[in-house]
């Protein structure tokens, strides 16, 4: 209560609260980093004229600065007192001038000080990166294939404080592996250590290559530092593809097989040619063929060489069977040879993907989601090509269906919708009777006979049914032979049953159909 009162008496008086408090002193580069020998420049400035500008600097006695007063430690900068800026130099920073830098500005128009706060880092360099690893499973700083590796890097007491970044080789490492890097502060000279741990699974492709803790500070020479340790995992020989393929032998030529085999430590080789062991560094018992010695090619890597002194044809045909092991386990490799040039584009794709090992179960699962695609669309077009449906709708083979029973009649009309077909004539054809009752040859007969339309036998009721766009045709299908008789037609009664097939078509105009009628009859 007493303190609200005192706010409302001097808001009553109209005392100057900026002024109790002095003005609000506008400050640049609030925080500056200088490495040892080099200048910080500082601002400090009011909207109003100054009448002093004092400054504080550690390790330095405390200074009132204008255009007529510098020494060899700090200078005057800026535009001058009456412009209200308050700027300094301070010359060749040293580790004792790290900390807070002050700025004191008085005001003649105000009774209190206004003052500035600045931070200036002097760096330090820190010091170099220690890189710490766990044990292995044989409590040794040697590892197996799926061991896990816990390792720790530091980097002690540096201002400001150092980055960290990791690496396999030139390779950053990925940063799930990582965990949070963790800041000491040590407050007695304002120095700062980072920690940060890896935790990481190891793989044979490890083998050989350097984990690097690579630390980032302005104090380095160079601005780096790094500390690394080589990575040694144990495994035994690496699959591949089988088999291996070579191509661009010549007949009759030196031909040389060559294998790079993954493998620490060192594997011993062996080599098997049509039941017969080489090892390495011997001859087969012909002397034709030579089993070099395995060259280093770092990182857990050897070319493995069999030397053919002449190839022939019967080489093509042969096997060659390379076996390497160590103790950490043993690995076949079968390679044949052959005349042909390598193959290129989607061969050489399918013989190094489809057919070996490199062939992932993400390609497997994408290949066989494409073949199932591929037979769905397939299905889906062939089911509509039947039905009739979508875009096969407007085929006119699917829209008009036949259909017999053992009734007296199959009767399918067609939609109303549907299109129209063209005019059909429908003739019914007979053998010529007066040549049959001569009594010509069967053979005969069949050979000159000529069947002509017969319109004739259409009734009345018949020619109702053409109006109406339907005519019934009785067919006797019989398979004839040189050696079967004549048959005749046969004529059945109507309250008999009989098969019908049914004909659509667009009846024509009446005379028209008179008009074809005569022109039977002529005939």
């Amino acid at each position: 209560m007493k303190l609200a009162a005192a706010l409302l008496l001097i808001a009553a008086t109209g005392f100057d609260i900026q002024g109790c408090w002095g003005a609000q002193v506008d400050v640049e580069k609030k925080i500056q980093t200088v490495l040892p020998g080099q200048n910080a420049t500082f601002m400090c400035r009011v909207a109003v004229p100054l009448q002093y500008c004092r400054v504080e600097i550690p390790g330095l006695k405390t200074l009132n600065l204008n255009r007529g007063i510098s020494n060899a430690d700090v200078s005057y900068y800026g535009q001058g007192l009456d412009a209200g800026q308050c700027g300094f130099v301070i010359h060749r920073a040293e580790d004792r001038n790290n900390g807070d830098v002050k700025c004191t500005l008085g005001i003649a128009s105000e009774a209190q000080e206004s003052v500035g706060t600045m931070s200036l880092i002097v760096a330090r360099s820190p010091k170099a990166p220690e890189l710490d690893l766990s044990q292995g499973t044989d409590h040794l700083v040697v590892y197996k294939v799926d061991d896990t590796i816990q390792a720790s890097c530091i980097v002690r007491d540096g201002r400001p404080v150092a980055n960290i970044s990791w690496f396999l080789d030139n390779e950053p490492i990925d940063n799930s592996e990582l965990s949070m890097p963790t800041v000491i502060d040590l407050a007695k000279e304002n120095l700062q250590s980072k920690i940060q741990n890896l935790t990481r699974r190891l793989r044979a492709s490890d083998n050989g290559k350097y984990l690097r803790c690579v630390a980032y500070h302005d104090g380095y020479p160079g601005g780096i530092s790094e500390t690394k340790r080589q990575l040694d995992i144990k495994y035994g020989p690496l699959p591949q593809r089988q088999p291996i393929e070579e191509f661009g032998y010549e007949i009759g030529k030196v031909g040389v097989i060559n294998v790079t085999v993954e493998a620490n430590p060192k594997p011993q080789i062996e080599w098997s040619v049509d039941g017969q062991k080489i090892r390495e560094g011997s001859h087969d018992n012909t002397g034709s063929m030579e089993a070099e010695v395995a060259r280093d090619l770092g990182n857990g890597r050897y070319l493995v060489s069999l030397k053919i002194a002449r190839i022939s044809k019967l080489d093509t045909d042969k096997e060659y069977i390379l076996t390497a092991y160590n103790d950490m386990g043993s690995q076949d490799y079968r390679v044949k040879i052959s005349t042909n040039p390598e193959p290129k584009g989607i061969t050489k794709f399918f013989r190094q993907h489809v057919y070996g090992f490199e062939f992932g179960v993400a390609s497997v699962i994408g290949i066989v989601v494409a073949i199932l695609f591929i037979i769905l669309v397939v299905s889906i077009v062939i089911f509509a090509k039947v039905t009739g449906r979508w875009c096969f709708s407007g085929n006119p083979d699917t829209r008009y269906l036949a259909e017999s029973s053992d009734t007296e009649s199959a009767e399918v009309r067609p939609k109303e919708s549907k299109r129209q077909l063209s005019a059909i004539k429908l003739g019914f054809f007979k053998k010529n009777k007066d040549k049959v009752a001569a009594g010509e040859e069967p053979g005969a007969q069949n050979a000159q006979n000529t069947l002509k339309p017969e319109t004739d036998a259409i009734s009345a009721p018949e020619k109702t049914k053409e109006k109406e766009g339907l005519v019934y045709a009785e067919l006797d299908l019989v398979s004839p032979s040189p050696n079967s008789p004549v048959l005749k037609p046969v004529v059945k009664n109507d309250d008999e049953k009989t098969e019908y097939a049914e004909i659509v078509y667009t009846p024509m105009d009446e005379e028209n159909n008179e008009e074809d009628s005569n022109e039977k009859n002529e005939k």
